[in-house]
């Protein structure tokens, strides 16, 4: 008989989006420049990313809390922070579904130094143009997450997109475009595996603002192999449980 913690690491194998998937027509170099210029605020934990809100606060999906593989402490520069509490939202219910996929992380003590995002509250995220970031399985679009296509090295890499939807589950969509397209970026990309709870960051001059938190890409509804042009990912939308964060918080 399964145990809970092995069901739930099934399901997650099958959502988990991907981290970064990158154009195969583009050096791998402006990836990782990318990375080192935008993903200052960005944290790899145990088990998939996160993103500092506070000093001593992380934000990251539902279904990344909620595994044991994540632990009891996340490792910032080579030291060990203690997580003094897990918030998952409420109204997330991995049995019933990915709505709600967001959870908070409060740490024993602040990190020093360390970049914060801010919150993006308002509700005109289409068209914004973000920036994913993250240490998980990297790959290309021609090829996908198809066997001997992924590189496991867990560098930090970051690519871009633009926000072409929303949905009325608290979701942002952003499409994989293929390098020929109108709408690709010089630095086009999605997620790849091993970072769930990453952000989308949008930036207003130095300051980050986190849009979105990496939940799960949709590519099987429209014939796509995960991972290959023409798929879409789906964010946790951070404006609509703004209020929640904060109340939690304090």
């Amino acid at each position: 008989m399964k145990t809970l913690s092995t069901i739930l690491i099934s399901i997650i194998c099958l959502i988990t989006p991907k981290e970064i998937v990158m154009r195969h027509d583009v050096d791998e170099a402006k990836y990782f420049a990318l990375a080192d210029q935008y993903a200052g605020s960005v944290v790899r934990l145990n088990a998939g990313c996160g993103t500092f809100i506070r000093s001593n606060w992380i934000i990251t999906a539902a279904h990344v809390a909620v595994v044991p593989q994540i632990g009891d402490d996340v490792t910032v520069d080579g030291v060990k922070y203690g997580i003094k509490q897990k918030i998952v939202h409420p109204d997330f219910d991995m049995s019933r579904g990915i709505a709600n996929d967001i959870a908070l992380l409060e740490l024993e003590k602040p990190v020093p130094g360390v970049e914060l995002a801010k919150l993006y509250e308002s509700d005109d995220e289409v068209g914004k143009r973000i920036i994913f970031a993250g240490t998980g399985w990297a790959g290309t679009g021609d090829k996908g997450m198809a066997d001997g296509a992924i590189n496991k090295d867990r560098k930090m890499r970051a690519a871009e997109n633009v926000v072409n939807g929303v949905r009325q589950d608290g979701f942002v969509r952003f499409t994989f475009d293929e390098p020929d397209s109108k709408d690709a970026l010089p630095l086009e990309g999605i997620s790849g595996p091993g970072d769930s709870g990453g952000p989308a960051l949008w930036f207003d001059g130095d300051q980050a603002y986190i849009l979105g938190v990496s939940s799960h890409q949709d590519g099987k509804g429209m014939g796509k192999p995960e991972g290959r042009y023409g798929v879409d990912e789906f964010y946790t939308r951070v404006s609509v449980f703004a209020n929640w964060i904060k109340e939690a918080i304090k």
